[in-house]
């Protein structure tokens, strides 16, 4: 087949929040998957040319009909094409060249004529003459190619309902390698239509031969797209049965270290991360084979551009689990990468990068220290919250509020140190933000104001040169009860220093004997002179 005709064919899931973890886990949404036309059609392929390989000879050869012959494919053809192939007086060769010409007919780059082709009644030929004689390769890899075509399109489930499944899964252990790769092709578009069809796939004994095809692949092309269906079979929310697709994930994994193509790497870390996008046993199931040390590999400045999106949500999948998951992330150098993935001119990496910090910033004490103690890491992120557009300023106030309300004081200081309290107080005054969001902030505040209050220094008087008391003061008109609730107990706790007098109490006098009204009252907003913010770094009893 010809890999240049081939689609990037995968799609994003945010996991939603695990509160038995305590992690971010992301949300599943339809606007996370691609950006662009090539990989919003991502499940689906279309074969538009031919592409044996030499030394099977499948397709049509000028021996096979009359030279002089025109080519049967337009449609005004589908009359005698149906006749051709469902006639019993036809020749073997009549029939081969009949589903050829559906097959070209159905090949046309824009509006295939789908519906006209099944109107005339043939889909039933298709799929009984996948097996109807083995050894008729022709045959068998015209029909298996004309239902492809069929399947790429919203027609998917005739072919289905068509009884093609069985035949065609069959077929993936047929002696012709390219008989077994358009089978492959046609599968793999089932398995991307919907979720009940990839698990009818699953159920009909599909992993195995795909396995043994991905173990012992015939040519470069029947691997890409033995890897490609199988990565359309694991992904989808809900996600798939995990024991049947478990034999696959070593085999996944091996080709992260084999001489492969680029296509088979980037589909075969979809796979993993599709496989991982779950609880802890998921991520346990794909981790166990220690491939988060080639991921992090992977990360290098001379790795492939489309591989960075993958590598990146598959690494971030597996820190949204146990801390010794998390750990095992780090362990294996991800820290390192960060300041480079997150100057990376794609959004949707910056995004993902910051995405998997939050989930390491929600880790264990000695987690939150690598992060923070990363060079350039904390700045860069800091500066998004405040800068960047909202869906990675999102993640990066996620990172910061994590490290706040999770860390200890000596993080906090340092934190506050980087400037990472500035952006917490400029998205209190963001129209519209989100409330969870906002409600993550408030918590990382309300932090730094108690270890303000605990170490004796100055966070407040901080936070109000940010404007965070004047942004405090309007959200509490916010609709969220949620939001309101936190705001009330940080300026009742924090900055109620405004308190009415008591009316029965007497007015303070001067010197001099007389009332003095409107004097300085001797509680003071802030009371502790300013600090100086400096870390003492060495200090012994410290998280550092």
């Amino acid at each position: 087949m010809n890999t240049e005709q081939e689609k990037a064919r995968r799609a994003g899931f945010k996991k939603t929040l695990d509160d038995k973890e305590g992690r971010r886990r992301r949300e599943e949404t339809t606007r996370q998957i691609r950006k662009n036309k090539r990989e919003e059609n991502i499940a689906k392929r279309r074969q538009m040319t031919p592409a044996p390989s030499a030394s099977t000879d499948i397709t049509a050869t000028g021996s096979d009909i009359d030279k002089s012959q025109r080519k049967l494919g337009a449609l005004e053809d589908i009359p005698e094409l149906t006749r051709m192939l469902t006639s019993p007086t036809s020749s073997d060769e009549e029939k081969v060249e009949a589903t050829r010409g559906f097959r070209r007919i159905l090949s046309v780059e824009r509006n295939p004529p789908v519906d006209e082709v099944l109107a005339a009644g043939v889909l039933p030929f298709f799929v009984h003459n996948l097996t109807a004689d083995p050894v008729n390769s022709k045959m068998v890899f015209e029909s298996a190619w004309a239902l492809t075509n069929i399947a790429s399109t919203t027609q998917t489930p005739a072919v289905v309902e068509g009884g093609a499944v069985p035949p065609l899964i069959t077929l993936l252990r047929h002696e012709n390698a390219d008989v077994r790769e358009q089978a492959t092709w046609c599968l793999g578009n089932i398995a991307g239509d919907n979720r009940e069809f990839r698990d009818y796939l699953l159920k009909e004994g599909i992993v195995a031969p795909l396995v043994l095809n991905i173990e012992q692949p015939a040519t470069m092309s029947l691997l890409n797209n033995m890897v490609w269906a199988l990565s359309n079979l694991c992904r989808g929310k809900p996600v798939p049965d995990l024991a049947l697709l478990a034999p696959a994930i070593g085999p996944l994994t091996e080709l992260l270290y084999k001489d492969v193509s680029v296509e088979v790497l980037v589909d075969a870390v979809w796979a993993l991360s599709y496989l991982s996008d779950g609880d802890n046993d998921r991520i346990g199931a794909v981790m166990t084979t220690g491939v988060a040390d080639r991921l992090v590999q992977f990360l290098g400045p001379e790795m492939a551009p489309q591989m960075l999106t993958p590598v990146v949500r598959c690494l971030g999948n597996f820190a949204t689990g146990s801390d010794s998951q998390t750990q095992a992330v780090v362990d294996a150098g991800i820290l390192k990468h960060f300041v480079r993935l997150l100057e990376n001119p794609k959004k949707g990496i910056r995004k993902e990068t910051c995405w998997v910090a939050s989930n390491i910033a929600a880790g264990t004490q000695d987690q939150i220290t690598a992060l923070i103690t990363q060079p350039g890491v904390i700045e860069k992120i800091a500066d998004y919250a405040r800068n960047a557009s909202w869906e990675v300023k999102k993640e990066a106030l996620w990172t910061i509020s994590n490290c706040f309300t999770t860390g200890t004081d000596d993080h906090t200081m340092m934190l506050v140190q980087c400037e990472a309290l500035r952006p917490l107080a400029d998205v209190l005054a963001t129209k519209n933000a989100d409330a969870t969001v906002l409600c993550a902030c408030l918590d990382a505040i309300e932090h730094v104001l108690n270890v303000s209050d605990r170490q004796g220094l100055s966070y407040g008087r901080v936070f109000d040169e940010y404007q965070g008391i004047e942004s405090l003061e309007n959200l509490q008109e916010h609709p969220s009860d949620q939001v309101y609730n936190k705001t009330i107990k940080i300026i009742e706790t924090h900055f109620n220093a405004d308190e009415e007098e008591d009316e029965n109490l007497a007015p303070t006098t001067t010197d001099s004997g007389t009332f003095a009204f409107g004097a300085p009252s001797p509680k003071q907003l802030f009371s502790t002179p300013a600090q100086p913010m400096t870390f003492a770094f060495g200090q012994t009893n410290r998280a550092f």
